[in-house]
């Protein structure tokens, strides 16, 4: 091996193969001489930068950029547009083999054409602005000190290389991993990487066991981990990809995403409406080609081509072509308005997701609480007081415990530093208006003793107005059995029986409220000689909470109104989970179990599935725990969020059905796997998110309603008239413009309106394959019945009124007729679908709709629709001609009574569809009484 090391021409990074997961076996001395560096005077600068090219910048893997042109070519092979274009090919083929290509057919296939392309241009600019809009939440270069040429100095650290002799303090983040060679009193919290909450101790020895896990290997720092205390010298081994961390990102970027149940949905209905469209075309075309041999038949429908076109592009018209387009812009505006609610989307299919979420594991600390710890109970002189009366200023020896046994400060600029618990310590003094920075100034510290984690105490030594006092703090049941006296009042006696007795009965109490609790204690020395930490005055007990945020509890009730189950998932202990649940609602009468990690380890996948039924908190659990209760929850057809902000949440995460990562507290790794960042990491955002979802997937559903009732319409007219009368109502051009100017300019704006207050009345989908029509057939069957009813009965009343006439010219009136109603209905009766007046009926209940609320673009695009269809009827040759509608004066009878039937339509529809909904209140109503 010494050979190969002082071999010049084997690359260092074959070399450091040879010793992975072997570092935390290696002297410090060996460690230094395989990685060829100094530790005090590191790296030289050319040999960093020798390195740096051979082993590449110290930077997570990063997802490939998306290329515009491939996403443009893909857009192609969305369903709607492949089966328009192969209408068109179809269409085109007819044509050209029958050589009876006419100006009107030219004009349906540039429809066609111009449909496609805009549907894919609009799905172009909208994936590349997603794929590019991943926000990073960390936009600030992050820096390191490092030793080169024989000096400290700062550098960023993508350019660290192994060798570099690294320092790192407390509050700074460990920069790659690293061997520690020199560390005080160091500890580091590896709970985004390992999961373990509690920060570790580190030490720069060897230790001996070869195979021991990520979290026994005390003398390595690995990347992305955080010092909480102390300070350290470490040379470093593995940067970039190869470290810890950077090896679960690599296998996470390299996963394949599954389709969201939303891209699932629709290619189903896609599918389901192709189908239906095939069988409409050859119907059509079978009853034109039965009945070309009638001398009353239009002599231009007796073509065959004239027959196939038409069966052609009422298959077309079938199709919502614009549905792609409608989806995308719907997510598009969502993704805008959600990410001002601090919910950003990193892929806007995932909003669907989200919207139909029933079930939400939510971690505690920083979601659901403040993350942030507080002095909310005090037990002194024997009983408990209230934090809002009792005055402490005059009680010296309790602020002088809290003050000067306590390492932290708070900076001139606000900046924290020391651990969460003595901050609240520090806060509590502040609030209290009680100078603790001047408070260490006057009473020297003399000495001290640290924490750790074995004694779970730390005291100090200090001057007091002349006389030698040691403060101890820390947990009660090493501190209890030391205290030999009670500070009551002003005077010190004998600790008794009672008096341990009364505190270990405080101490439950508060741990059943969900709080942490430091016992406070001192001793009068006679010199530093004296022992610190026995016969010590017991002062009393301060309890620390991480309240729950005050907004979190009303969203939590959201959730459940709305059917969403909110279940808790922590590392804390179990009663402090359920004390926390309790208070947010989420623990209640039929969920009052918790489960810990222990427990799930001993529970077979069917017992835990039976226990999950009635428990909404878990508490003490591994990451691995968090992913079986995902698989169990999925299993019975949930649909699952998950939270999560360590790398050691991706697995469930990525497992979810939406994983949301903290973009506050969260590491790069969850944030890269997750499909939604919380930017302000509270609870209450996601119920946003769930609102902004179920409006978009509200949204989507009346435009598939809108949709598939108006094409639908269009084809029952061709084919009721065509059987009744034996003619052709619409031609083909007509059947494509009805698509170009219903589709693509009136049916988009659906996707632009505001979103609904009351939408989360609606119950989340029973199941993730629930289909897009569920709620929605009754809405698609009035519709397309009424729009069809008064357009065959145009037909039929021009037949009545001008019975007797030359048989040409009813027919033209009659077109006219259809015409007029087939066109103007839909751009009337899109607003009671823009403003959803048509509830969404499920199952469960019938929904509350809105006032009215204007949508600009609805009424723009409507003005537009109705002026491009008055052009189509304009007594001009060449617009007649490229339209194939021949214009006729009809009579003002007649177009008043067409106007009529259209102003019915919208009407027809809302009236007959309140008269349902009331009758389902009503029934809904008796069914709760008899039960």
């Amino acid at each position: 091996m010494e050979e190969n090391l002082n071999n010049k021409e084997i690359p260092l990074s074959e070399v450091l193969l040879k010793y992975e997961k072997k570092w935390h076996t290696l002297s410090n001395e060996r460690i230094l001489k395989i990685l060829k560096t100094n530790q005090n005077t590191g790296l030289s600068t050319k040999e960093a930068q020798k390195r740096l090219e051979e082993f590449g910048k110290n930077i997570l893997p990063k997802p490939k950029k998306p290329n515009i042109f491939l996403i443009f070519l893909k857009s192609f092979l969305d369903p709607l547009s492949i089966m328009m274009a192969i209408a068109g090919i179809t269409s085109l083929i007819i044509g050209l083999v029958s050589n009876d290509f006419q100006p009107a057919d030219k004009a349906g296939l540039v429809i066609v054409v111009v449909i496609i392309l805009t549907n894919s241009f609009i799905a172009t600019v909208q994936e590349w602005k997603s794929e590019n809009q991943k926000i990073s939440l960390s936009e600030k270069q992050q820096k390191a000190l490092v030793l080169r040429d024989g000096k400290k100095t700062t550098i960023d650290i993508e350019e660290l290389v192994p060798g570099d002799i690294i320092f790192s303090k407390s509050g700074d983040s460990v920069p790659a991993d690293s061997r520690i060679i020199d560390n005080q009193l160091l500890k580091v919290d590896e709970s985004a990487l390992t999961g373990e909450n509690e920060a570790v101790e580190k030490v720069d020895d060897i230790i001996k066991e070869a195979e021991i896990v990520l979290g026994d290997q005390k003398n390595i720092a690995f990347m992305s981990t955080l010092v909480v205390e102390g300070k350290m010298v470490g040379v470093v081994f593995n940067t970039g990809k190869e470290s810890e961390i950077g090896k679960i990102a690599s296998n996470i970027s390299e996963s394949k995403r599954v389709k969201t149940p939303l891209e699932k949905k629709v290619t189903k209905l896609t599918f389901f409406i192709g189908i239906v469209s095939v069988i409409l075309g050859i119907l059509i075309f079978g009853v034109a080609f039965s009945l070309k041999n009638r001398a009353d038949f239009p002599e231009d429908m007796k073509s065959i081509y004239k027959q196939m076109l038409l069966a052609v592009s009422s298959a077309i018209s079938v199709i919502p072509e614009s549905l792609t387009i409608i989806v995308k812009i719907c997510l598009m505006v969502a993704t805008k308005k959600m990410a001002k609610k601090h919910v950003l989307i990193k892929k806007p299919k995932s909003i669907e997701s989200l919207g139909n979420v029933n079930v939400i594991c939510s971690d505690k600390t920083g979601t659901l609480t403040q993350n942030k710890m507080f002095v909310d109970g005090l037990y002194v002189h024997g009983q408990e007081q209230d934090l809002k009366e009792y005055d402490i200023t005059n009680q010296n020896d309790l602020i002088n415990c809290m003050a000067l046994c306590n390492d932290a400060f708070i900076g001139r600029k606000k900046e924290k530093v020391g651990s969460a618990t003595e901050l609240a310590l520090i806060e509590y003094l502040i609030a209290n208006k009680i100078n603790y920075l001047n408070l260490r100034k006057t009473n020297k510290r003399l000495d001290e003793i640290p924490f750790d984690s074995k004694r779970k105490i730390m005291s100090t030594v200090c001057e007091v107005d002349g006389n030698i006092v040691a403060y101890t703090k820390g947990a009660m049941d090493y501190l209890l059995p030391n205290c030999k006296h009670i500070l009551e009042g002003d005077k010190v006696r004998p600790i008794e029986d009672k008096d341990i007795e009364n505190i270990k009965s405080q101490l439950m109490i508060f741990a059943k409220k969900g709080m942490r609790t430091l016992g406070l204690a001192k001793k009068d020395l006679k010199d530093l000689d004296d022992e610190f930490e026995n016969k010590l005055v017991f002062i009393g007990l301060v309890a620390i909470i991480d309240p729950p945020r005050e907004e979190v509890a009303h969203s939590v009730k959201e959730a459940h109104d709305a059917g969403v189950r909110v279940i808790m998932i922590t590392g804390d202990h179990k009663v402090t989970a359920f004390e926390i649940a309790s208070r947010l609602g989420i623990a209640d009468e039929e969920h009052q179990d918790v489960i810990t990690g222990q427990d799930i380890s001993t529970l077979s996948e069917e017992e835990l599935r039976i226990k999950l039924k009635t428990t909404n908190v878990f508490a003490r659990v591994n990451p691995e725990h968090k992913a079986m209760i995902v698989d169990i929850l999925q299993a019975d057809s949930n649909i699952v969020a998950m939270t999560g902000d360590g790398v050691n949440d991706s697995p469930s995460l990525v497992k979810a059905d939406v994983g949301i990562a903290m973009g506050i507290t969260g590491t790069e790794v969850s944030k890269e796997v997750s499909d939604v960042i919380l930017s302000d990491d509270n609870f209450k955002s996601i119920i946003s998110g769930i609102n902004s979802g179920r409006n978009v997937y509200e949204k989507i559903k009346y435009s598939i309603s809108f949709l598939v009732a108006a094409n639908i319409s269009q084809v029952l007219t061709i084919l009721l008239i065509l059987g009744i009368y034996q003619t052709t109502a619409l031609n083909s051009v007509n059947v494509l413009f009805h698509i170009f100017v219903v589709e693509t300019i009136v049916a988009i704006p659906i996707g632009m309106q505001r979103e609904r207050s009351g939408v989360m009345l609606n119950p989340p989908p029973t199941h993730k394959k629930e289909s897009l029509l569920k709620g929605i057939i009754i809405q698609i069957c009035l519709t397309t019945f009424f729009n069809t009813l008064f357009a065959v009965l145009s037909y039929w009343i021009t037949h009545i009124y001008l019975n007797g006439q030359d048989t040409k010219l009813i027919h033209d009136y009659a077109k006219g007729g259809v015409y007029i109603v087939i066109m103007f209905s839909p751009i009337f009766y899109a607003i009671l679908f823009n403003n959803r007046f048509l509830p969404i009926i499920n199952a469960h209940k019938v929904t509350i709709v809105d006032k009215y609320k204007p949508n600009k673009w609805l009424l723009i695009l409507m003005f537009v629709a109705i002026l491009l269809t008055i052009l189509t009827m304009l007594p001009f040759d060449a617009l007649n001609e490229f339209f194939d509608f021949k214009t006729v004066d009809l009579d003002i009878c007649l177009l008043l009574i067409y106007i009529l039937f259209v102003a019915l339509v919208p009407i027809c529809i809302w009236s007959s569809y309140r008269l349902i909904t009331y009758i389902m209140c009503k029934s809904q109503n008796n069914s709760k009484k008899i039960n």
